[in-house]
């Protein structure tokens, strides 16, 4: 490894990788979030095992507000606490673009494939569910015996006891092996990807079914008297019609499912939701933005622009920058979203040979601001971003559902208020937006 400081830093600010409870650079803010999701988690998760019942949890946020890194930590004091959990990123293994129902249990049953699986070797009765739920795929996939055979030899990198796929799942028995290539077949071009979907979808209920019949076999034979989590993040990746499609639509047949079950949705689904509300279909827990402002100003937070300053210092050394003013600047462009903390530092420390500089916070402001610029499509959206930035409020409209999904208008905790992501503060458009909107007020 370099040891070039400005080269560590860039590796060190990976706007896109969630970090592990043990990682060095986490720091814990809990105390200026609020309610920490892992403790809500083992609350719902102990009522409902009281009940021999099973807990859905959706976790709505902002993407990249965090969280993946506190899934991290909730699976980790899960797992402490006597809990057998799996979790999958939903977007790495399944196809990025779309899902489906059908799509999301096969994934629950890759889960189970690859932690139990070689199991099939010593417990008769977890070999003949597996050997069952295989079967049952065949016959249902069966016109696409051919598509499902190609995916094998050329699209399938993790065979049976072999390495890891991409996703870091290990593909260990035969069922494992097929329901990874209806995968492939699911993420091709052709029709096909349509055509076994619609298949699948005729039998929902029986997919259910049968994943059960797989939870109920492993958990008796190797995890007697645990509770089974299943964790799948980054669904809010996925466009929200997509979302709802998948689960909100299905969520009677979600809560049949025998384990536990927590997945991530995007906090612009619960503007304008396209059938049902999240928080009527399932528990819904919402992981704000940090609060870096005093609440409806652009007044820094002086207790939480501390606490992400040492979260800076973390992955930049305090030396690498001119002043504390420059590391402020930029924590107040990020609007409290990590994730453009990141890529604000990745891109002043592309900037600089020896030290990041006010030219060079200026210059990252004005790149990451273009993101948001982009995305603004009308006069419709300029003035629903004026409107938001004068009264702190939301409206459950199709302009902020857009705005929110994209991150163009941000949501903080607290007693719950709105404002404009702060790179948006200085773009023309919003600025005259913003003024005419005062003046009619």
């Amino acid at each position: 490894m370099s040891d070039d400081p400005i080269l560590k830093a860039l590796a060190d600010c990976n706007p896109n990788e969630a970090l592990q409870p043990d990682d060095p650079r986490f720091v814990d803010v809990d105390d200026v979030r609020g309610r920490p999701l892992r403790l809500i988690l083992g609350r719902l998760l102990l009522a409902a095992d009281s009940r021999q019942t099973y807990a859905k949890l959706v976790v709505a946020g902002h993407r990249g507000s965090g969280k993946s890194t506190e899934l991290n930590r909730a699976q980790a004091e899960l797992q402490a606490n006597g809990y057998e959990t799996l979790w999958a990123s939903v977007n790495e293994n399944l196809d990025p673009r779309e899902i489906s129902f059908g799509d999301i249990i096969r994934l629950m049953v890759l889960l189970l494939d690859d932690r139990f699986g070689q199991e099939t070797h010593n417990h008769p009765s977890i070999k003949q569910a597996f050997d069952n739920v295989r079967d049952w795929f065949k016959e249902v996939a069966k016109t696409f015996t051919a598509e499902i055979d190609s995916a094998k030899e050329l699209g399938m990198k993790a065979r049976i006891g072999g390495p890891a796929s991409a996703s870091g799942l290990v593909v260990k028995t035969e069922l494992g092996e097929l329901s990874a290539a209806i995968s492939v077949v699911r993420r091709s071009e052709g029709k096909e990807r349509t055509e076994i979907r619609e298949t699948f979808e005729r039998y929902n209920n029986q997919l259910v079914d049968n994943l059960n019949s797989l939870v109920r076999a492993v958990t008796e034979a190797c995890c007697p008297g645990k509770s089974l989590v299943v964790i799948l993040d980054n669904v809010d990746k996925y466009e929200p019609a997509i979302v709802n499609d998948a689960f909100l639509r299905n969520s009677e047949l979600l809560r049949e499912v025998d384990c536990h079950l927590v997945f991530t949705v995007q906090s612009s689904l619960l503007h304008k939701p396209v059938d049902d509300a999240v928080d009527h279909c399932f528990t819904k827990f919402d992981l704000p933005m940090l609060p870096i402002f005093v609440k409806h100003t652009r007044e820094p937070n002086a207790s939480v622009m501390e606490r992400i300053r040492e979260a800076v210092y973390k992955r930049v050394p305090r030396e690498l920058f001119t002043d504390e003013e420059n590391v402020n600047d930029l924590i107040k462009a990020s609007g409290g979203c990590w994730r453009d903390l990141l890529r604000l530092l990745q891109d002043a420390l592309l900037r600089t040979d020896a030290i990041i500089g006010s030219a060079e916070v200026k210059a990252a402001g004005q790149q990451v601001a273009q993101t948001y610029q982009r995305l603004l499509r009308s006069g419709e959206d300029l003035m629903a971003l004026a409107k938001v930035h004068l009264e702190h409020t939301a409206l459950s409209n199709e302009e902020t559902r857009y705005l929110l999904h994209h991150l163009c208008i941000l949501s903080y905790n607290g007693e719950g208020w709105y404002d404009i992501h702060p790179l948006l503060d200085n773009y023309a458009p919003v600025k005259e937006a913003v003024r005419a909107a005062s003046s009619v007020t």
